[in-house]
């Protein structure tokens, strides 16, 4: 399952500095907060994902963690891509000596 992309929803570089995060969710705090939209339930949900990026960026040793789960999810997927590929390869020449021998 792919890690949700923190730093897109606080809409941030992955280079940002703790200062860049903190600016950018309280910015996005005060704009989504519950409170100033009526308990409305998209502001709600988009508010509780500000946080929980938050959570995980605004801690070091937390965005360690995360940065090196979105690492391996990225390098098991490329290894995945490979596999199929050569998958793909090996059934089309399976199916081109079928059809030649017909």
């Amino acid at each position: 399952m792919k890690p949700k992309d923190y730093y897109k929803i606080l809409g941030i570089e992955r280079t940002a500095s703790k200062f860049d995060i903190k600016k950018a969710y309280y910015a996005l705090a005060r704009k989504y907060h519950p409170d100033l939209h009526n308990g409305d339930e998209y502001f709600l949900d988009r508010f509780n994902e500000i946080n929980e990026a938050y959570y995980f960026l605004g801690d070091l040793d937390r965005r360690l963690d995360y940065s090196l789960q979105v690492y391996r999810y990225e390098e098991i997927k490329e290894e995945a891509i490979k596999k199929l590929k050569e998958l793909q390869k090996t059934l089309k020449k399976q199916y081109k000596t079928k059809k030649s021998k017909k």
